[in-house]
């Protein structure tokens, strides 16, 4: 797959703080990836360089084999970013649709083009007649989403796009972006603190923490409900009654979201039977897929109902002769776990 995004070094200040420091990061095109963090962790920072609204303060960003000192503005126009706030022209539904492409002086079958993007977020094109106040919070963002869809775009960069709409909003605002992805082969990234919602739509996630790069390759997400031991700890418990304890929890809320990278997952193929303990959970394997690294693979599980994965060396996958549908022991380091 070709990347798309190459950031090397990247330090970012504001007002004398540093709210960046990403020694690393490649994006590929043509993925939904999201972006995982609590608030101040740099994601929207993040989004502003991406989208080259700003200038990173130290370090270098390659986007599509040129370095951003030297992309032109037809380059930056393949990238489209819609805000957590979006604005709305006070006109009509149509007017803002159709406003980029007038501003690009891409007007040919306009009509045509503002009806395919309202069709895309599922409205109808009668609404196109209707005034910006006239729209409910999840139709207003559905119309920004129209917008920046319209544009046909290379890149599209959605900053909390489901942040306080409704389900319906939230699940065609899902929809919207998977036909996206596959009409325009557009390459978005999402940020959202709905992260069941961005779990279920994403290719790969990234996450940050205090401005750090956490992990760029695969992370598994437990959601609540927790449940709470006799030493104050939480214990996830799953739906076939097997239970994780995650030590030093005693602070964290039942409604807390746990982290853990893949590499910190720890799979035994169960007739070798090597390094079982009572911590060990039982799953069975559901797929196994190549990643970037041409030296490890991404093995994919299911463990009581919840689907988790694991980044194994291809050596150990074939010494031990791994494929999906076998039962496994899995072993998940608690020391290493986030906290979102």
């Amino acid at each position: 797959m070709k990347t798309l995004y190459e950031l090397k070094n990247i330090k970012h200040y504001y007002e004398g703080k540093k709210v960046l420091d990403i020694e690393e990061l490649i994006l590929e095109e043509n993925q939904i990836i999201g972006f995982l963090g609590p608030n101040g962790s740099g994601k929207s920072t993040l989004f502003s360089l991406l989208s080259f609204v700003t200038k990173v303060s130290k370090g270098e960003i390659i986007f599509d084999g040129l370095c951003s000192t030297l992309l032109g503005f037809d380059a930056k126009q393949d990238i489209v970013i819609l805000p957590q706030n979006p604005y709305l022209l006070k006109r009509s539904v149509f007017e803002n649709i159709a406003y980029g492409l007038k501003i690009r002086k891409s007007c040919d079958n306009l009509e045509e083009e503002v009806y395919k993007a309202l069709t895309l977020v599922g409205l109808d094109k009668s609404f196109s007649k209707r005034k910006h106040s006239e729209l409910s919070g999840g139709e207003a963002q559905r119309v920004a989403l129209a917008a920046r869809l319209v544009l046909k775009p290379k890149v599209l960069i959605l900053d909390e796009p489901t942040a306080g709409v409704d389900t319906n909003s939230a699940q065609l605002i899902k929809e919207a972006i998977l036909l996206a992805k596959q009409k325009y082969n557009t390459s978005i990234f999402i940020s959202s603190h709905d992260y069941n919602w961005l779990n279920h739509i994403c290719d790969k996630k990234v996450a940050l923490f205090q401005g750090e790069l956490i992990q760029s390759e695969s992370i598994n997400l437990l959601f609540a409900p927790w449940e709470k031991n006799e030493e104050g700890n939480l214990v996830k418990v799953f739906l076939d009654g097997q239970k994780l304890v995650i030590p030093n929890s005693k602070e964290k809320k039942r409604d807390s979201i746990m982290m853990i990278n893949s590499d910190y997952i720890h799979l035994e193929k169960m007739p070798t039977l090597k390094n079982i303990t009572e911590e060990s959970l039982s799953a069975t394997v559901s797929s196994i897929h190549q990643q970037n690294c041409q030296n490890h693979l991404l093995v994919e599980f299911s463990l009581g109902g919840i689907c988790l994965n694991s980044r194994l060396k291809k050596e150990n996958i074939e010494k031990d002769y791994l494929l999906p549908g076998n039962n496994i022991f899995v072993k998940i380091d608690t020391q290493k776990v986030q906290w979102l």
